[in-house]
């Protein structure tokens, strides 16, 4: 049983935090309240109280100098501060006096939960109760460092359907929601890393139990597991800032953190924790704390430039006429959304142009491209942005053609006829071993012989082809989601747009929008 002491002015603010106990903690606590900082004093004085509830503004004695008075008297009160007012000095001071969270009002019922059931365990933790807390304490002393090491060594590593279940199993933390927090330390030696090391995991753990990797030249990974029935974005974002608030104040540093999305099945660590890393790289000493989630848009954006400009180059010298033409298009249009001027757009649109030029006479030195002369002053005085496409997408068919034309001269018959199969069949489900069978050759021959020549694997070069062609479908039919998987051969909806999203970092219905 916990003794649990709130104090507030307000009597509408206590009777919240009564109906809140009520209802979630029933014969597990013994609340008292209180009207004034003197009353607090009094009850603490004549009776055990475990929790605090503790008002900051309150007439008379406040409530910062009631909990100064009180870690005095019980220094083991776990005292959760109460404020109207979200201000740094507060929570600093409040913090600095001892206190375990800064909640600000009005209350939320999760958040008051999640805090007071934190709170109990840190008074389990303290008075030896809790069992649990007490193996994971040893592991995490002796063999556990070793384990999270590689733990982490394995996120970072891991293949696609590599199972990190027994990790999650070891530390107790299944089946979980999971945030991924990178830290960097400035000015850390040799001399200091163990105490720092040792000061991050403290400070995480006593607001959130986690597992820690070691440092990475001055950077450092964290996990923080999160109860799936009682997980809220909000509670998430005030438990990281509180923590990044107390790295920054206990190690007397300008720390930076960057924060993953919620991840919630663990093959998908890989993704997460480099998510942890982009959004710290994405800090600066301004904005010294960046949860993934508010900067996921301009980071899909530039992505997506970028891979659909290396896709476009790849069909380019395949001499792959329909995926240029598509690929450029596509290229152009994101061009322009993303270039913070019109003369940005020409300039990037023109090296575009350039490098198209470059690889055609590459693979096609008799490539007349007396046509590609006048791009400069094409591209520079067009008067509108449909101009300039149609003239980039006119040039790169023609030389998307010109490569066609000498890699049908030199190209393996066997890659022309599985190529032929393959395009005659985008809308079939097919296989390697389909497609061999058509050529005459064994499957592990045509797998070998099409990565030679093809520098691609047949599956994602067959994939690309049929996400070209949904991404066609989705922008220029009324085709419904579900004809587009059927005419692209797929069977499942849902895989068809988990592969899209994969390959246009959106969804099909997003991708309709764009």
């Amino acid at each position: 049983m916990y003794n649990v002491l709130a104090c507030d002015d307000e009597q509408i603010a206590i009777d919240s935090i009564k109906f809140i106990f009520e209802k979630n903690f029933q014969g597990q606590v013994n609340l008292f309240t209180a009207l004034s900082g003197f009353e607090a004093l009094n009850i603490v004085k004549t009776n055990n109280i475990d929790i605090i509830f503790m008002d900051i503004n309150m007439p008379g004695m406040n409530g910062l100098e009631t909990i100064s008075l009180i870690t005095q008297m019980k220094p083991d009160t776990v005292i959760i501060v109460l404020s109207a007012f979200d201000t740094f000095q507060y929570a600093q001071e409040a913090l600095n006096l001892g206190a375990f969270r800064y909640i600000t009002k009005p209350v939320n019922r999760n958040t008051v939960i999640q805090t007071a059931r934190s709170a109990m365990n840190q008074i389990d933790s303290r008075s030896g109760n809790s069992y649990e807390n007490e193996e994971i304490q040893k592991k995490l002393n002796s063999v556990s460092p070793m384990v999270e090491s590689d733990f982490f060594y394995s996120c970072a590593f891991c293949t696609e359907n590599e199972d990190l279940s027994p990790y999650l199993e070891y530390f107790n933390i299944m089946d979980r929601n999971y945030i991924f927090t990178a830290v960097e330390i400035p000015d850390l030696t040799e001399e200091n890393r163990r105490d720092i090391h040792s000061q991050i995991r403290q400070i995480a753990s006593e607001n959130q139990k986690c597992i820690m990797g070691s440092f990475m030249s001055n950077r450092v990974i964290l996990l923080f597991p999160f109860e799936k029935e009682a997980f809220f974005i909000e509670k998430v974002r005030e438990t990281l800032n509180t923590i990044h608030t107390l790295f920054t104040m206990k190690i007397n540093r300008k720390i930076k953190t960057g924060v993953s999305s919620v991840c919630t099945k663990e093959i998908q660590f890989k993704e997460f924790y480099n998510q942890a890393f982009i959004a710290l790289n994405k800090a600066s000493e301004s904005k010294n704390l960046v949860f993934f989630e508010d900067i996921i848009s301009t980071i899909d954006k530039s992505e997506n430039l970028q891979n659909t400009m290396e896709r476009y180059f790849k069909r380019l010298r395949i001499g792959d006429i329909k995926g240029v033409q598509f690929l450029a298009g596509m290229y152009l249009k994101s061009l322009e959304e993303t270039s913070s001027s019109p003369d940005k757009w020409k300039f990037q649109a023109i090296e575009f142009i350039v490098n198209t030029k470059t690889i055609t006479k590459e693979l096609n030195e008799e490539f007349d491209d007396s046509s590609f002369n006048n791009s400069f002053s094409v591209i520079s005085s067009a008067a509108s942005v449909n101009d300039i496409t149609d003239f980039i997408t006119a040039r790169a068919v023609e030389a998307a053609t010109a490569i066609s034309k000498t890699k049908t001269e030199t190209e393996n018959p066997v890659i022309t006829k599985v190529r032929t199969y393959i395009n005659l069949h985008l809308s079939s489900d097919f296989s390697l071993e389909d497609a061999a069978q058509y050529a005459g050759v064994s499957s592990f021959y045509l797998s070998k012989l099409f990565k030679e020549e093809m520098n691609d694997t047949f599956v994602n070069y067959v994939t690309e082809l049929k996400m070209e062609k949904a991404a066609h479908l989705l922008k220029e039919t009324d085709m419904s989601i579900k004809e587009i998987t059927n005419a692209t051969g797929y069977n499942d909806q849902n895989y068809f747009s988990k592969i899209f999203k994969n390959k246009y970092e959106m969804s099909p219905s997003e991708y309709r929008k764009f």
